[in-house]
């Protein structure tokens, strides 16, 4: 067997039936394997995967009785064959060619995992305008394969293709990581030496959030985990992580030294003057431009109310467990 492709699931049913399509399609190009791994999807999801794979080989739909992605990874990999894994989701659209020209750029590029950018597109309105602040530095900063189409080595990469060597030697998915485990599992990788590859060729359509509170619950887990990721593997750090935690204390600062200064006032017109700019360049309409403003302050206060709970959590853990050791002594 040439590629193991797995595809954790929960909850997809608006999106499932044409990133279905894509992967089945794709995955014909090779000799590939199908494992759809559905967390306990409530929506039909399930369902429909089931009535889909009955005609399709080597196809397989599993339960995953403890929902999350890194646990519905490692429950199938001791079962999969192939020389290749693949990790990828039921959120997103894949070229035809995604698995065969991922096995070429392995063949002609130093590469131990290969990926490409993420095209974000939305259904409505709505989500395109969240899909074009999830793609400009201002709303998700240096995340190369949201930004860039350039081909190069990076850190991270979405759906990613890895060499079985590779799994067999860094290890699966953290399992006390129910959000960026992607990431900690990428940096591990290139920590350990192992190189990883994103081609323009590889690029994939991922569907965004359709709503803000939708958005505000993905970017507030995102941020929630992130510490951890940081404590497990260092490697990962970087500089515009910590941008958006810190625009929210100075705005928590600026509302207190508001009640005596203006510092309020002029900091928030700064950001606001920011937003407006970039959200002129991405987007054309009127409502667009005021919905912009509201995604990016989304992205923006969730990431980093989750950050500085997930750092909160990791201190508290640590006084803790000190406290233990001390009574224990």
């Amino acid at each position: 067997m040439q590629l193991s492709i797995i595809i954790p699931l929960y909850n997809e049913r608006l999106y499932i039936s044409k990133s279905f399509e894509s992967i089945i399609q794709a995955g014909l190009e090779i000799e590939s394997e199908f494992f759809f791994i559905d967390g306990q999807s409530s929506d039909g999801t399930y369902e429909w995967v089931e009535n889909a794979i009955k005609n399709i080989d080597n196809c397989e739909l599993i339960l995953n009785e403890k929902k999350f992605v890194s646990h519905g990874f490692n429950l199938i990999f001791n079962d999969t064959k192939g020389k290749f894994i693949s990790r990828i989701d039921g959120h997103t659209i894949y070229p035809k060619s995604y698995f065969s020209d991922a096995m070429e750029i392995f063949r002609k590029n130093n590469a131990d995992v290969v990926g490409g950018p993420a095209n974000h597109i939305g259904i409505g309105w709505k989500g395109r305008v969240i899909a074009n602040c999830m793609m400009h530095p201002f709303g998700v900063g240096n995340s190369k394969f949201r930004i860039s189409n350039k081909e190069q080595y990076v850190d991270t990469i979405p759906f990613p293709i890895y060499r079985r060597k590779v799994l067999e030697k860094v290890g699966l998915y953290d399992e006390e990581l129910i959000k960026n485990q992607d990431d900690e599992l990428n940096y591990r990788c290139v920590e350990n030496g192992f190189k990883i590859f994103m081609s323009p060729k590889l690029k994939t359509n991922y569907m965004v959030r359709e709503n803000l509170m939708d958005l505000s619950k993905q970017y507030f887990l995102y941020g929630l985990y992130k510490p951890l990721v940081f404590k497990k593997v260092s490697y990962g750090v970087r500089l515009y992580h910590f941008v958006p935690s810190i625009h929210f204390i100075i705005s928590i600062i600026s509302t207190v030294v508001s009640l005596h200064r203006k510092f309020f006032f002029y900091y928030f017109f700064c950001y606001f003057i920011f937003a407006l700019i970039f959200s002129i360049k991405k987007n054309i309409g009127f409502k667009d431009l005021l919905y912009s403003i509201l995604v990016f302050s989304t992205i923006h206060y969730s990431y980093g109310i989750g950050f500085i709970q997930g750092y909160l959590k990791r201190v508290k853990i640590f006084i803790l467990s000190t406290f233990i050791f001390i009574f224990k002594k």
